[in-house]
């Protein structure tokens, strides 16, 4: 049924009102963005992340959004071949005041346990990312031994 705007039509829904937790993480235009983008193949898709992702796991207080956002970085420096992915959840942890400190030191980590070039591969994402937001270099020096 179309909202034809009528006295009688319910309000129509936005990203916010559905996906509230979605977009206090991720913002407004991210979570639309990723709608637009997924309906040429159906909203359901979409839908079911956000629902999953955010609706349910991020609205959990046991952990941060910022902690959650890590957690998701390692998972796809992790799994590999996420690049967008990598992309997307950059940008979101960023917006949330993750470091980039902290993103490198959590795939330089994830390295020892799902390999170097998963994490290199990560560690390239980022540093474009990083990159494009003037944030580099680091200043971070690594402790000797």
């Amino acid at each position: 049924m179309v909202n034809d705007g009528g006295p009688d039509s319910p309000p129509a829904e936005t990203a916010e009102t559905r996906h509230p937790t979605a977009v206090e993480v991720a913002g407004e235009a991210a979570v639309r963005q990723f709608i637009e983008e997924l309906a040429p193949v159906g909203s359901h898709i979409a839908d079911l992340v956000l629902d999953t992702a955010f609706e349910k796991l991020h609205a959990d207080p046991v952990l941060s959004h910022g902690e959650r956002e890590l957690i998701t970085l390692a998972v796809l420096a992790a799994l590999g071949g996420t690049t967008e992915q990598l992309k997307l959840h950059l940008r979101i942890a960023h917006r949330l005041g993750v470091s980039p400190e902290r993103v490198i030191a959590v795939f330089t980590h994830t390295g020892a346990y799902a390999g170097f070039p998963r994490a290199l591969s990560a560690i390239e994402v980022a540093k474009d990312y990083y990159g494009q937001l003037g944030l580099l270099p680091l200043r971070r020096d690594h402790p000797r031994a």
